[in-house]
């Protein structure tokens, strides 16, 4: 049932939106992502290495020595680094607005902090948007499903959507978001109003719309932040805020904010906002009214476990319910299929670290083999087994089973990364570490446990 049409901030300056992305820019060993792989944790090229999952890679010395887990150096501890409920309470409040006379009788006004999607909603990229574009925009949608409930994270259709010059919201289909990145003269009529870079418009609750200006958004990092950008207005969030709030927010109209390049394109402030929106303000009504004390019980220190196994780090932080599994290593010199040293098959060996979706901690085995003929292979993860809320996992066997204490998937390699094809529900994304690949890490996530994993060969 389609419901009142409701734009979503739309005017976005020059500086304000950035110019970004002349699109489809990859790196050695990280190949152009495909829709199926929104859903798949990011995987991102940092200074000193590279990294699988969130940025909330936590110091080594923040944490307290737990024990040796089959090599892997455990650690554990909390630490300061979300943001307090008065700094998303202020984010939030940058988005809500006023209906006066909503009903018309009885109520003159009613502030609403937003309207959100009823249900999970799922992308339809535009006939008309180059394929170069495709890497951008599941790049942007990846960093976006970071700060979603695992329910709610967002997936790429593998159907193009139509490209109409008369497209009014309404044409739109329940539960899609369509995307197109063509020049605003390309754009339906209704859009074409005035220079922008990109505009977002919703019929609340239901479906949206996104476009994109390449011509302006010319460069990789601005394309991506823009597609960001558009895509927090059709989750709910309307407002822009000035340069000196929230300037790292992907939401601000800070000018030097959309000039530099950041790895994961939208900030901690965006991920604990975008979090609290669909975790604790979603109601299934779409139109979220601004009640404050809806957040509930809120903290801005996680708890982290952490494995160390060689040069390879992996684990995962809990802090109010959002679960964030990373890995991180040295890059690797060339691509798998490329090193000459390896043949026939190969293997690592090493562990898992995780917690379950009641952040209970949780820890076993990482087994990966790999057919170095056909890039295919299978990675298994067995002896699960689970402790304590936010507690460091004890010795091996001292915990209690996990299910039926294993999780088995099939896997394909595209360059140094690896991705689950069949198997067990779940993401299994993974990067080979290394110069001669000689460590494997990477994350599994799920709807009952969000881990991270290494192995060395």
């Amino acid at each position: 049932m389609k419901v009142p049409v409701v734009f979503l901030s739309f005017v976005l300056t020059l500086y304000g939106c950035g110019g970004g992305g002349g699109g489809g820019a990859t790196f050695p060993g990280l190949p152009a992502l495909m829709p199926a792989q929104s859903r798949n944790a990011p995987v991102v090229f940092l200074r000193d290495g590279v990294q699988v999952g969130a940025d909330v890679r936590p110091a080594r010395n923040a944490l307290s020595p737990a024990g040796t887990h089959d090599g892997a150096a455990v650690s554990s501890g909390r630490v300061r680094d979300g943001k307090s409920a008065d700094q998303v309470i202020k984010y939030l409040d940058g988005h809500k607005f006023t209906i006066t006379g909503y009903d018309g009788y009885t109520e003159p006004t009613k502030t609403i902090n937003l309207s959100t999607f009823i249900f999970k909603p799922a992308i339809k990229i535009r006939e008309t948007t180059p394929q170069r574009y495709i890497n951008d925009i599941v790049r942007a949608v990846q960093s976006i499903n970071i700060a979603l409930p695992y329910d709610w994270r967002i997936t790429i259709s593998p159907e193009r959507a139509p490209h109409l010059i008369y497209e009014d919201i309404e044409d739109i289909p329940d539960g899609y978001i369509y995307l197109g990145i063509a020049p605003q003269d390309e754009w339906p009529m209704v859009e074409r109003v005035e220079f922008r870079v990109g505009g977002a418009q919703s019929g609340t609750s239901s479906s949206s719309y996104i476009w994109v200006n390449p011509v302006v958004a010319n460069t990789t990092s601005r394309l991506r932040k823009v597609i960001a950008h558009e895509m927090f207005h059709a989750l709910g969030m309307r407002g822009h805020f000035y340069e000196s709030e929230f300037p790292t927010s992907v939401m601000s109209d800070n000018p030097h904010f959309w000039n530099i390049f950041l790895p994961y394109v939208i900030s901690d402030d965006d991920i604990d906002a975008l979090y609290v929106l669909y975790s604790r303000f979603y109601d299934e009504s779409g139109y979220e009214e601004y009640d404050p004390s809806k957040l509930g019980l809120w903290t801005d220190t996680s708890f982290h476990l952490r494995g160390d196994l060689d040069d390879v780090s992996f684990g995962v932080s809990s802090r109010n319910g959002l679960l964030q599994p990373w890995a991180f290593g040295p890059s690797p010199a060339m691509n798998l299929s490329d090193n000459q040293a390896l043949s026939g098959s190969a293997s690592w060996s090493g562990r898992l670290l995780g917690f379950t979706s009641d952040s209970q901690s949780l820890a076993g085995a990482a087994d990966l083999t790999i057919n170095l003929g056909t890039l295919t292979g299978r990675i298994d993860f067995t002896g699960l087994e689970h402790w304590g809320v936010n507690a460091a996992p004890g010795a091996i066997g001292s915990g209690t089973r996990w299910n039926d204490g294993d999780l088995r998937y099939s896997v394909i390699v595209r360059g140094n990364t690896f991705y689950q094809t069949g198997g067990d529900a779940g993401e299994v994304t993974g990067m080979f570490y290394g110069a001669e690949h000689q460590a494997m890490g990477g994350v599994l996530e799920r709807s009952d446990l969000s881990a991270a994993f290494a192995g060395k060969r």
